[in-house]
């Protein structure tokens, strides 16, 4: 498969589930996901999913932005 007809594809399912009235997001991630397989194949892409999960809830610099939101509710609430 070229990598036009791959991108058509995508495009093709994206809008399709777009059409079925799954949420946008939803969509795009089911078309991303189904083009990352069809390229690498099953195994690369849930070994991405494993090291995704872990690499977003493990990066100390997102964690700072809501202690800093709950820091500035205690100082203005005394």
């Amino acid at each position: 498969m070229t990598p036009i007809q791959l991108a058509l594809l995508i495009f093709g399912v994206m809008l399709l589930l777009m059409v079925v009235r799954v949420p946008i997001a939803g969509a795009m991630f089911i078309a991303g996901a189904v083009g990352f397989v069809l390229q690498s194949g099953v195994a690369p892409f849930l070994n991405f999913l494993n090291n995704l999960a872990f690499a977003r809830l493990a990066n100390y610099d997102l964690s700072v932005t809501p202690l800093f939101i709950l820091m500035g509710h205690f100082a203005t609430q005394g």
